[in-house]
């Protein structure tokens, strides 16, 4: 009897220290990442069996299992892979918008400058002072902008630097949960699960969720590990190791792509690159959000503000006079339209672009496919179709570009064109001579010093392909009695064309715009009989700042977005949707944080350490000690009294 009740006591012994090993392991180990709460599990030994019913054997402890919730756990991941992408793409926001700064400095105030120096040459055409004033403007300008270049340039290549970081973190968590895998499996053999292989690998998946979301499917005790739309990460002991390599469509960017088996180069046309669009969650889906939504979108849209610019300054700089009487020139240069061949194209065609319209070029980018028959235009950034043209035509105009493929081209063979991303790089002033500016109209217009009537002739102005008349230019002579003026050379007035000296009907109240050949000039108010007013070619006409006005005015001419923004107002919408951006992704970032808070401490609410509880639990397993002891003590004390008995 006395040795049944030393073996209870045991039993007794036996679990209340393994109470007491797993308290303390808990108590040791509640700041430790990823440690999940241990419980001791115990249950009845089975009874012995006598005469007079069974007897009770003790006490078996049967496992330490871990108080885990796959539920919980699969919520802070999801919630970590978010608030991970949230907080990167925040923190790469915030530095595009220091960058950008206030709408009204910088850039914006850069273009107003240039703009104020125009009107000053306008009103001082002779003046090298305000010229040479407009060409350091210009300069400055300039400076702006290519520097601005080199920062969306300097932010691309720190999303691929960090791209590259996150892969090999990924590669290393991927590679500890494969290896896991295989140390569990081994363990597990016994029957009983090792709780500090289980915490590891948990923590491993965490972790790999804030690098990239993921989706973790349980299979036979292992971990299978899927990304994107379903590609396999770690499937068992098998890690399947990803790579930045240059994007097949954008050199200039790095995508994420699997290694191969054996761990050989690829071609392009042999690598298994992981589409974009299924890289979300965790520091990669918050970079290639970045790269994709924000910094190439702006760098775009900055690129079309300085080719506008550009090309209507050098547009109406072409249609003056320079300082030296000659017809003007370009005054800046920007980058033409990039076009990349996708690295995978079976064919040797390529692709020329050109703007139709550089005063409104393009803000987008786009991907143009050939099916074989027709060559289809996408927008890169929604993926839809913005147009086509037959490879019959030989080429097209679709989104404002012009589109000539060349080469042999095959079904499939795809390209990319960015028309204005490079314009900031390559933005630069053709001249720096003051001289060179065209302030001057070739044409003025003028009034006879012998009129007597209140009319008035306006500047004349010239459009492209403007043909200067000869000789003494036109002459506008009015007729009381015909109600209307005669010209020497045939003229348009209102759309209708009235050969040389015919009668030109005149509504003093409305005025009327003259135009020949391209030159053209308003004459309003009211005219005496015989006045007469000249249209004739500028000779030498140094002082005159009229075209210069016009290149000044073109500061409030809408061409941009559709002809609804001027040059300044589209900067500020630029300016203003970073801003805006940055705004949103902050509350984005801030709410994300607030749910992971909340899906923490609800999963810690369970497999976390509770010391207090630990603390109780000592004690209990103290007391559950000592009683044991008890037991055992009786027990040798009855046995003495037995032998004491015999002796």
């Amino acid at each position: 009897m006395s040795n049944n009740i030393f073996n209870i006591g045991l039993s007794g012994l036996n679990a209340a220290q393994w109470g007491l090993t797993t308290t303390g392991q808990n108590i040791s180990n509640a700041a430790t990442p990823g440690y999940t709460l241990e419980k001791v599990a115990y249950q009845e030994s089975s009874g012995q069996f006598t005469g007079s019913g069974y007897l009770g054997t003790g006490v078996q402890t049967t496992t330490v299992s871990r108080q885990y919730s796959q539920y919980l756990t699969t919520q802070v991941n999801n919630t970590q892979s978010s608030s991970s992408a949230a907080n990167t793409y925040y923190t790469m926001v915030s530095q595009l918008n220091n960058l950008v700064g206030d709408p009204t400095q910088g850039i914006a105030a850069g273009i107003t400058s240039y703009f104020s120096g125009l009107q000053s040459v306008a009103n001082s055409a002779n003046t090298s002072a305000s010229r040479q004033s407009l060409v350091s403007s210009a300069q400055t300008l300039a400076n702006q902008l290519t520097s601005a270049g080199e920062t969306y340039d300097q932010l691309r290549q720190s999303v691929n630097t960090q791209l590259t970081s996150a892969v090999s973190s990924i590669n290393s968590y991927a590679q500890q949960i494969s290896d896991l895998n295989k140390q569990i499996s081994i363990a597990s053999a016994s029957g009983q699960q090792p709780n500090q292989l289980l915490d590891q690998r948990d923590q491993a998946v965490t972790s790999l969720s804030s690098m990239i979301g993921v989706q973790v499917v349980q299979q036979d005790g292992n971990y299978n590990v899927f990304i994107g739309n379903g590609q396999p990460l770690v499937v068992g002991n098998t890690q399947y190791g990803l790579q930045t390599v240059a994007s097949p469509t954008d050199p200039s960017e790095l995508t994420i792509a699997f290694k191969s088996r054996d761990g050989s180069a690829t071609t392009p046309a042999q690598t298994q690159y992981i589409d974009n669009s299924a890289l979300t969650g965790g520091v990669v889906g918050g970079l290639v959000s970045f790269r994709s939504q924000t910094l190439d979108p702006a760098q775009a849209q900055l690129g079309a503000i300085a080719t506008s610019f550009a090309a209507q300054l050098n547009g109406q700089n072409a249609l003056g006079l320079d300082l030296n009487g000659n017809a003007g020139g370009a005054l800046f240069s920007t980058g033409e339209p990039i076009v990349y061949a996708d690295a995978r194209n079976k064919g040797g065609g390529s692709l020329s672009v050109s703007f139709a319209d550089p005063t409104q070029p393009s803000t987008g980018d786009y991907t143009v496919t050939y099916d074989g028959t027709d060559y289809q235009v996408t927008d890169r950034a929604s993926g839809k179709s913005v147009g086509s043209f037959s490879a019959a035509a030989g080429n097209g105009t679709v989104a404002g570009l012009n589109i000539t493929p060349s080469g042999a081209m095959q079904p499939g063979d795809s390209f990319t064109i960015q028309p204005t991303r490079g314009a900031l790089d390559n933005f630069a002033l053709t001249t720096t001579s003051a001289s060179a500016i065209a302030a001057a109209s070739p044409a003025v217009s003028s009034a006879s010093t012998a009129n007597t009537g209140t009319a008035s002739i306006s500047s004349a102005t010239v459009t492209a392909g403007y043909t200067m008349p000869s000789g003494s230019g036109i002459t506008l002579a009015y007729n009381k009695a015909a109600s209307g003026f005669t010209s020497n050379v045939d003229v348009t007035v209102g759309g209708t064309t009235y050969p040389a000296n015919s009668t030109i009907p005149y509504d003093a109240s409305k005025g009327m715009t003259v135009t020949s050949n391209g030159v053209s000039a308003t004459i309003s108010g009211t005219p005496a009989d015989t006045d007469t007013f000249n249209i004739a070619p500028n000779k030498g006409g140094t002082s005159d700042g009229s075209n210069a006005l016009k290149m000044a005015n073109l500061v409030s001419t809408k061409s941009l977005d559709g002809g609804s923004e001027t040059l300044t107002s589209s900067y500020a919408a630029y300016v203003n949707t970073i801003g805006n951006q940055t705004n949103q992704l902050k509350a984005t970032s801030s709410s994300q944080t607030a749910l992971l808070n909340q899906a923490t401490t609800a999963q810690q609410s369970v497999q976390g350490v509770n010391l207090n509880e630990e603390a109780a639990n000592l004690i209990q397993y103290q007391q559950l000690y000592q009683a044991n002891s008890k037991v055992i003590q009786t027990a040798s004390t009855l046995f003495q009294t037995l032998l004491g008995i015999f002796n």
